[in-house]
């Protein structure tokens, strides 16, 4: 078994052992933090405006082993094909097998070290656009041992079966990532059902662990789903951002506790969670 899979950019898995090629090991950077500090007039020292995480480094080392010499230069033109530099990628690191990189790019060029006439070794260097890796599996998984291929040991998740479609007036969302889950920045789904039919209404959804609201105030039937789209608020695919309060929710690590008015009856989360 490969330690390190490789899928493309729509995550179909990409049989390099069908190539002659395998994987011997993985290696994930720390993160890369970028601060931006300014001098402080009349002080030693400076004062850190901002930092923010530079895209994550890492490297995967292989084997070629050929049939005969002819077959070589086979396997490494496809090495070569395989491993441009133009291409995104997702890695998955098989000891982690319920986490990916995402937007990963051959970072810079590499060597063949030729073994013999039909084996050598190389090592790439990558990148990953995101400083974080990301869950496989999404809410929208269960979280039993059916689903053992998708979550694993130490992805946060808790001991006790936690929901992500809610019928209770007030309930928690449990962040199983690193990461506060910022719509702004990350794919975030909320899907708002609506509780009754009117000319107008109020709806709301409050994090009241982060004290953020969205609203909306307007027309609705029974039964629609309102779906908070990162940014935006779409019914049927049409945006009613004008009727709400342009509100975004952002979900921290761990429990967050909601509340949701009358004019809802029903809400749905579709996200990832994030990993250092």
């Amino acid at each position: 078994m490969n330690r390190v899979d490789f899928y493309t950019p729509d995550f179909k898995l990409i049989d390099i052992e069908s190539l002659g090629v395998e994987t011997n090991d993985f290696i994930v950077d720390p993160p890369s933090p970028q601060h931006d500090r300014e001098p402080v007039k009349g002080q030693d020292g400076t004062n850190t405006l901002g930092t923010t995480l530079d895209g994550r480094t890492m490297s995967a080392s292989f084997v070629i082993t050929a049939y005969d010499v002819y077959d070589y230069y086979l396997t490494r033109n496809a090495v070569y094909r395989l491993f441009n530099g133009l291409d995104f990628m997702y890695v998955v690191d098989n000891r982690e097998p319920g986490k990916r990189w995402s937007k990963v790019k051959v970072d810079t060029s590499y060597d063949l070290s030729r073994i013999n006439s039909v084996t050598a070794t190389f090592q790439i260097p990558l990148k990953s656009d995101y400083a974080y890796s990301e869950s496989i599996g999404t809410t929208e998984n269960s979280f039993t041992d059916d689903d053992s291929i998708i979550w694993q040991y130490g992805q946060g998740l808790p001991d006790e079966p936690v929901a992500y479609e809610q019928t209770a007036r007030d309930f928690q969302y449990y962040n199983a990532g690193d990461i506060t889950i910022d719509p702004t920045k990350y794919p975030l789904v909320i899907e708002v059902t609506a509780a009754q039919t009117s000319d107008d209404i109020y709806m709301s959804l409050s994090n009241l662990t982060t004290g953020e609201d969205w609203v909306y105030r307007g027309p609705t039937t029974e039964g629609q789903v309102f779906r908070i789209d990162g940014v935006q608020t779409l019914l049927g695919g049409a945006s009613v951002s004008l009727k709400t309060n342009y509100g975004l929710l952002k979900l921290k690590p761990g429990y967050n506790n909601l509340s949701r008015n009358s004019g809802i009856s029903k809400v749905k989360f579709i996200n990832r969670f994030y990993y250092f």
